[in-house]
């Protein structure tokens, strides 16, 4: 599925990154959301190079939240991708791919905040986990801030939660 909501070409995108991103609930039914100064996504991060996907989304769940997950606790929902005009860069915007693999985490172990290990970059941006319901994800996507990643991440979770929840309803899950 592409989401191209600024009808941008194959030939205007001139960055590529592909990440994994995944749908965990605690036992309350609330979805664990990452916030990094306000801009809020689903766990995850970018797949390395010669990585596959199951492994890259074991290792980011691990990074991210101080868990270890098997694969077989791992469901996957799909791909989707994103195309963004003026996505900030280090030194430029750029037309951007974000190419995301949604997976759902069945039966987790429980989370403890104090085994999450951060990278400098989740560091810089204040990362933090949150878990949330559905409505009040909805009230985070509707709040207004400064974050330029914000109207992109905020397209990504929106679009991410709408799969999952199809994906529920197509299996009868809930």
């Amino acid at each position: 599925m592409l989401i191209n909501l600024e009808h941008l070409e194959k030939k205007d995108i001139n960055s590529r990154v592909h990440k994994v991103r995944t749908i965990i609930m605690n036992r309350e039914g609330k979805i664990y959301i990452t916030n990094m100064d306000d801009s809020y996504n689903l766990p995850g991060g970018r797949v390395e190079t010669n990585e596959n996907l199951e492994d890259a989304l074991v290792r980011e769940i691990k990074e991210e939240l101080g868990i270890r997950v098997f694969k077989k606790e791992i469901r996957y929902i799909g791909n989707i991708t994103f195309w963004h005009k003026d996505f900030p860069g280090e030194k430029q915007s750029v037309n951007r791919e974000n190419d995301v693999d949604l997976f759902w985490v069945v039966n987790p172990k429980e989370i403890k905040l104090e085994r999450v290990q951060l990278t400098n970059y989740e560091k810089h941006y204040h990362f933090r986990l949150m878990n949330s319901t559905f409505p009040e994800i909805e009230d985070l996507l509707n709040k207004k801030n400064d974050n330029p990643y914000k109207r992109f991440t905020d397209v990504e979770l929106k679009t991410c939660l709408e799969e999952f929840e199809k994906y529920r309803k197509e299996e009868h899950l809930c």
